[in-house]
């Protein structure tokens, strides 16, 4: 919208993972792709380096909207910051926080157990009450989100995502510079 003139910021995928994630779901939805991004671009969107960025410059007043992660935003309207977090009717994209163990791993029985707590229903709910959405859909969702069966996902391929990486981070540098 004309009135949003220069009002929105993002996350670079040039420096977020979460932002490379959202950009390549973007990319594989034809509604949406690398037009939704011209059209950020042509309105005056600046993009910052990551989430944290985007949030300092939508709680300090300096943008008045911004793509962002949902539990960063729902976090600091709980905390009282004079903000909404929509989640847009398209759909949202799946930027998950996952826990693994390195191949090789000095310690692979500490990190087992570290997998086995964080999967545990104890692990869950520390999860939930740091905000997150657990993945044990049997857990309620965190404060402040909706029910978790009206989330919208959109479709992402990570594998597609993977190979478009170079290529995606090359266009949204073209099109912002290297932010």
């Amino acid at each position: 919208k004309p009135e949003l003139k220069n009002m929105t910021t993002l996350p670079s995928p040039l420096y977020s993972g979460a932002a490379q994630i959202h950009m390549a779901t973007l990319m594989n939805d034809p509604q949406l792709g690398f037009a939704w991004y011209e059209k950020l671009k042509a309105n005056g969107a600046m993009p910052q380096s990551g989430n944290g960025a985007v949030m300092n410059a939508i709680t300090s007043g300096s943008k008045g909207y911004g793509v962002l992660v949902d539990y960063m935003a729902i976090r600091e309207k709980a905390k009282g910051a004079p903000i909404e977090f929509v989640f847009p009717k398209e759909g949202v994209s799946i930027v998950t926080e996952p826990v693994a163990m390195l191949k090789k791993a000095k310690n692979p029985d500490g990190a087992k157990a570290f997998i086995d707590f964080v999967l545990s229903d104890a692990g869950q709910r520390l999860v939930l009450k740091q905000g997150y959405l657990p993945a044990d859909a049997n857990l309620p969702a965190p404060e402040g989100f909706p029910a978790r069966e009206s989330i919208k996902l959109m479709p992402y391929d990570p594998a597609k995502a993977l190979a478009d990486t170079d290529a995606n981070k090359k266009r949204f540098a073209d099109l912002f510079g290297n932010r």
